[in-house]
C-alpha cells in the first residue's frame, strides 16, 4: 500500500500544499494526517508565501478522505480513539487557523475528509468534475463534533443535515448553490484561474485579510455540551454496526446496520 505525503511547493506569492497519494485517490493515511499541519506551518512561516493554496495530485480527486483500511489498522494497532479523533481534528484546524488566506483547488473526488478539509480552507475553487460527499453514516461511524461545527458554519444548518444525513454525492454546481463552492472552472482551466485567483488575493494587504479571517472566527461562538456528544461518538465507534460498516467498505458490499 502507497503511503503516500504531503508536499509543499513555493510559486511566491503563492504556496501549495499537495496532497500525493494518486494511486489511492489522495485517501490520507494516519502519518499524512501527522503531516499536514508541519508542512502547512513551513508554508504559514515562509516569507515570500502569501496566499497557500492547497490541491490533490493529479485530476482525478483532492481527496477521498481518510483511507478506511489504514485508519482501521491503526486503531486495532491499539492507537486510542482520541488519538485518531485528535490527529485528524489537528490537520482542520490547522488550515481553518492558518494566519494567511488559503484556498482548497478541488479536482475530482472530494470525500469524507477530504470534503471537510476542503471546508476548513477560507475559500474553495473547484472544477466541474468535482463531487462532495461526507459519509460516516454509510459505515456507522459518529461524526466528530468539530467537523459538525465546521459544517454549520460553512453552510448553515439546514446544508450542514442535508449534507451529513444524506450521506450523498454533489455535484459542483450542487456545491456551489450550498455555499460550498466559490467557483467553478472548467477541469482544464482550474489551475490557472486558481493561480490567477491567488495572485489577485496575494495583491491585497495582509495585514487586512488576517483581520477579517480573525473577526469571522469571533462570529462563531460555541458553548457545546461536547460530553454528551463525545457519547454518542463514541457509542457509535464501538458499535456492532460500525464494525459492520468497516467489514462491508473492504468487501465492497452494502452494510446491514441493525442499530446496534
Amino acid at each position: 500500500m502507497s503511503e503516500g505525503a504531503i508536499h509543499i511547493r513555493v510559486d511566491a506569492p503563492l504556496g501549495w500544499l499537495i496532497i500525493d497519494r494518486p494511486d489511492k485517490r489522495n485517501a490520507f493515511t494516519p502519518s499524512m494526517w501527522r503531516d499536514l499541519p508541519v508542512k502547512l506551518k513551513e508554508l504559514e512561516a515562509h516569507p515570500d508565501v502569501r496566499v497557500i493554496l492547497l490541491r490533490g495530485e493529479g485530476l482525478e480527486a483532492f481527496s477521498a478522505g481518510a483511507d478506511i483500511a489504514a485508519f482501521h489498522a491503526d486503531v486495532e494497532g491499539g492507537t486510542r480513539l482520541e488519538s485518531v479523533d485528535s490527529t485528524t481534528v489537528d490537520a482542520f484546524l490547522a488550515v481553518e487557523h492558518c494566519t494567511k488566506p488559503t484556498v482548497a483547488v478541488v479536482h475530482g473526488i472530494c470525500f469524507g475528509g477530504g470534503c471537510a478539509l476542503a471546508l476548513s480552507a477560507d475559500i474553495r475553487l473547484a472544477s466541474v468534475e468535482a463531487r462532495f460527499a461526507i459519509t460516516p453514516a454509510k459505515i456507522g461511524l459518529g461524526y466528530p463534533y468539530d467537523g459538525v461545527r465546521r459544517a454549520v458554519v460553512e453552510l448553515g444548518p439546514a446544508n450542514a443535515r442535508y449534507l451529513l444525513m444524506t450521506a450523498r454525492a454533489f455535484t459542483a454546481t450542487e456545491a456551489k448553490a450550498m455555499g460550498m463552492v466559490q467557483e467553478v472552472h472548467e477541469g482544464a482551466e482550474l489551475d490557472d484561474a486558481a493561480t490567477l485567483f491567488g495572485e489577485n488575493l496575494a495583491s491585497l494587504a495582509p495585514k487586512s485579510l488576517r483581520a477579517i479571517k480573525e473577526a469571522i472566527h469571533q462570529t462563531q461562538p460555541a458553548h457545546p455540551d461536547l460530553t454528551l456528544i463525545d457519547h454518542y461518538v463514541r457509542d457509535c465507534f464501538n458499535s456492532a454496526d460500525f464494525a459492520e460498516g468497516v467489514r462491508a467498505f473492504t468487501e465492497k458490499r452494502k452494510p446491514k446496520f441493525r442499530g446496534e
